[in-house]
């Protein structure tokens, strides 16, 4: 069967579309598998993602890294929790009045002098000072200034302690120093007259204020760079003992330690509230599955800090690890051994690098237990995690293997479709020839970029989609996996119905090789090209007309500065240059007039240069020159080419003569009754050769008279269909010599053309004898013979086909020249003018003479003009 070389509308429309569905699948296949490959956890520091590995599934939840990972975050911030508590709780409660060192609280992780100053503030105070902020106010002095202030001894004024602390009162912001003040007043019964206030109210609050005042005093030897500016930190609460901050300074270097010190303890202490808050959200007994019980030692007292409601305060160690152990994970840690009884994965290394920020809070005799109730009675993170572990995405593996094949057909349907895209089907060798769509005319660089653009930005608007839609997925915020995969698969194939487009167009024009010839690039290098070769090929025309042309300009643009004189000076020269333009133009004219006189075959003609200078007068003398020789050229060629006419003809009369006694002697032979058979082989010999050379003979006079154009046509009307099956009669015994069979599809209605009817019949007698000459023995021979309509005329069109039994290894046209043949060896029979002859015969009776090769496969096709049958 015949293959198809062409594919047809409906399939490519089919096919694409099968490729858009199956690429489309392969994606929607990878986001389900990875949609629902993810476990969102959500901690105190925000939401976590953790992929679920499909081998995941043969271990438990508890054994997973998935566990693993959430129990070491809830290690670190129950750990931190316990910590914070202790700096805020007393007995288990949160403690407002508890009063705070602020200089030992800031040094916690080191060591602090006990000569170091410092000042205790109720923690209530300390956190919402942090809240609300501090204030500032910039006082001028110099050191003998300010000692006097701190030299004044401690305030001995009591001050009234606020209500202890709630919630609402982190929501409040205030104008600092303003409300500050006002506030300082109010809770104080000595009002304003705090240090602090004192200071603020009566030193100089600028340099100059400062240095008017000195002047006023007379002090006149104040040096500027002795002053000094001081932050003095505005009073919002007072210490527990109702004294101001600057009470307990002895000097400058002590207050700017001291205020220091309370601002870090403030905003510490405020950050470590906010996290209490957190922290009791998500590790109460009733919020978690965690139970968590932290040993340390607070103000030399052995606390425990749980989230359990019982007490462990008269419980031995061991009483409390069994108590942990009976929960389906635990873990018992002492740092002080560096030691570890659990059974999950956590290991002494992690939890001494979990401890190890507090190694302040977790001296001699700490210890840590933490337990998981594996019966997740409370919907926190570790049971929503072990829900989404067991029931993974169901059907994996199917899912992988069901986009994997999608894929694959979606690449081998685009192979298929690269292949066949552009063809159109056309009777010729191939049988189809590939064309362009209107969008395929556009220059390469605008498709490009547009494909680009139109891709790329079509890729950014789906990633956009996907990352906020997949985002709200692992996040649980209602986007369910499957519609995530159906969005998915919709963008996947406008996507792939976008790319395929553009890159079918690609296809299209790689393939007709228009891709860089239609860049925009190209054309701009042929541009240049051909100018660069034309300004190189005429350099001497380009300094001869180019220099006098800059000469010429620059003369008017000087003239034009001269004003209207100049102008007119110019004018005057200007047209002389342009009657000089003219006259050279016009013999330039003559030239190229004469010039196409010679070339339409009027050699004998002259262009007048009598009255031309320069380089037209040697232009027209050689054009004159180029007519006298073709004129010599043509008449010795034809001189030539009727000596050797005459040559071939006499010398083939003058064989003929002899060569007919041969032939007649030979046949004589032939009559006798010769028994010898060596003598009958050799009469066999002679008639065979003999008529060989009558052959060639022929063939050289035939070839002569049509060279030389010494040949008579008599055309008539003949029936083209008749004279083909009359030959395929005549040769058919020759053909059934060497097996060949010939395959002859024929018109039933004859086919009329005009032609010399003993001269068309050697054509086909020429190309007959050529096929039973060298077709491969045991082969096909096709015959063709059809009427196709070109440019409104209707041509009768034969074909002829078979396989050369020799290699052909040289080309159509090298075929149709004389003495030429396919078979280089020259083994077989044959004068190599057979084809020349039916070539120039064909064309002499205004027909076509073609022949294709293709390998082995030898094809001639001659066509003539139809005429209208008769009625």
């Amino acid at each position: 069967m015949k293959k198809k070389n062409v594919m047809g509308r409906g399939k490519r429309t089919l096919l694409l579309f099968a490729k858009r569905v199956l690429t489309a699948a392969a994606i929607g296949s990878v986001i389900a598998i990875i949609s629902n490959s993810f476990i969102t956890v959500e901690g105190t520091n925000g939401k976590s993602r953790y992929f679920i590995s499909p081998f995941a599934q043969k271990e438990m939840f508890e054994d997973s890294e998935v566990f693993d990972d959430i129990l070491r975050k809830d290690a670190q911030d129950i750990t931190r929790m316990s910590v914070i508590k202790s700096q805020l709780e007393t007995d288990g409660v949160y403690d407002g009045k508890k009063q705070i060192d602020i200089t030992a609280y800031v040094n916690r992780t080191s060591m602090v002098s006990e000569e170091e100053v410092t000042a205790e503030y109720y923690l209530d105070d300390l956190i919402k000072w942090g809240n609300y902020g501090f204030s500032y106010e910039t006082v001028y002095g110099t050191e003998s200034d300010f000692a006097i202030y701190f030299g004044l001894g401690k305030s001995e004024t009591e001050m009234e302690i606020p209500s202890d602390l709630t919630m609402g009162d982190y929501a409040l912001q205030s104008e600092l120093t303003r409300q500050a003040i006002k506030y300082s007043a109010q809770v104080a019964d000595k009002g304003t007259d705090s240090l602090s206030m004192r200071m603020i109210m009566e030193l100089p609050d600028s340099l100059e204020s400062y240095m008017e005042r000195a002047s006023e005093k007379g002090e006149m030897t104040v040096n500027t760079e002795d002053v000094l500016a001081l932050d003095i930190l505005v009073p919002r609460y007072y210490s527990a003992s109702g004294m101001d901050l600057a009470d307990y300074a002895s000097d400058m270097e002590e207050y700017m330690m001291l205020r220091n010190n309370l601002v870090e303890a403030c905003n510490q202490l405020y950050h470590n509230f906010t996290e209490y808050s957190s922290f009791k959200k998500f590790y109460g007994e009733d919020k978690t599955n965690v139970r968590y019980c932290y040993q340390m030692v607070v103000d030399g007292e052995i606390r425990y800090f749980t989230n359990l409601s019982q007490s462990y305060t008269n419980k031995s160690e061991k009483q409390i690890t069994d108590e942990f152990s009976a929960y389906g994970r635990y873990l018992y840690y002492n740092p002080d051994r560096v030691e570890i009884k659990t059974n999950t994965q956590m290991t002494t290394e992690e939890m001494r690098e979990i401890l190890g920020s507090y190694e302040y809070a977790f001296g001699e005799n700490s210890r840590v237990w933490i337990g998981v109730d594996t019966s997740y009675e409370v919907n926190d993170s570790l049971a929503k995690a072990r829900a989404a572990f067991v029931s993974f995405m169901p059907y994996y593996w199917q899912t992988v293997a069901l986009g994997a094949l999608a894929m694959i057909l979606s690449l081998w349907l685009l192979g298929v479709l690269t292949v066949y895209e552009g063809r159109k089907e056309e009777e010729n060798e191939d049988g189809y020839v590939v064309a362009l769509k209107k969008g395929d005319h556009f220059p390469t660089e605008i498709f490009l970029v547009l494909a680009a653009s139109v891709t790329a930005g079509f890729c950014v608007l789906c990633g956009a989609a996907y990352d906020i839609a997949f985002s709200y997925t692992l996040a649980g915020e209602g986007v369910s996996p499957f519609m995530l995969t159906a969005a998915a698969v919709a963008a996947a194939f406008l996507l792939d119905w976008i790319s395929t487009s553009f890159y079918l167009g690609l296809v299209r024009r790689l393939k007709v090789h228009t891709f860089w010839r239609d860049s925009l690039l190209w054309q701009l290098g042929r541009l240049l090209k051909r100018i660069v070769l034309r300004l190189y090929d005429n350099s001497h025309i380009v300094s001869r007309i180019l220099i006098p042309f800059l000469i010429i300009a620059a003369f008017n643009l000087f003239m034009g500065i001269l004003g209207t004189v100049g102008i007119l000076f110019a004018g005057i020269v200007d047209i002389f240059v342009a009657v000089l333009l003219y006259m050279e133009r016009k013999d330039l004219q003559k030239i190229v007039e004469g010039t196409q006189t010679i070339g339409s075959g009027d050699f004998g003609f002259k262009i007048d240069d009598s009255k031309m200078h320069g380089e037209n007068r040697a232009l027209a003398e050689a054009v004159n020159s180029i007519g006298d020789g073709i004129q010599e050229a043509v008449a010795t060629s034809m001189k030539d080419e009727r000596l050797k006419a005459d040559l071939i003809t006499n010398v083939s009369h003058d064989i003929k003569t002899p060569l007919t006694s041969i032939i007649n002697f030979v046949n004589l032979l032939k009559r006798e009754n010769i028994q010898d058979e060596k003598i009958k082989g050799y009469i066999e010999v002679l008639d065979s050769k003999s008529q060989r050379l009558k052959q060639l003979t022929d063939d050289l006079v035939e070839a002569s008279k049509i060279s030389s154009g010494n040949i008579s046509l008599q055309m008539e009307r003949l029936n083209f269909v008749e004279l083909i099956n009359q030959t395929v009669g005549e040769f058919s015994e020759k053909m059934n010599e060497k097996c060949l069979d010939l395959i002859a599809n024929m018109p039933e209605k004859p086919v009329y053309i005009e032609a010399d009817s003993r001269r068309i019949w050697r054509v086909v007698e020429n190309l007959f004898g050529n096929v039973y000459k060298y077709a491969l023995e045991g082969t096909r021979v096709y015959l063709d013979l059809a009427v196709k309509e070109t440019d409104g005329q209707k041509l009768a069109s034969f074909s002829m086909k078979n396989i050369s039994a020799q290699s052909l290894n040289i080309s159509a046209d090298e075929l149709t020249e004389r003495f030429i043949r396919g078979d280089v060896s020259r083994s077989t029979e044959g004068s190599g003018l057979g084809l020349s002859i039916a070539r120039n015969l064909t064309e002499l009776q205004n027909g076509k003479f073609d022949i294709y090769l293709d390998g082995d496969l030898f094809k001639v096709i001659i066509t003539f003009p139809c005429l209208e049958e008769q009625q």
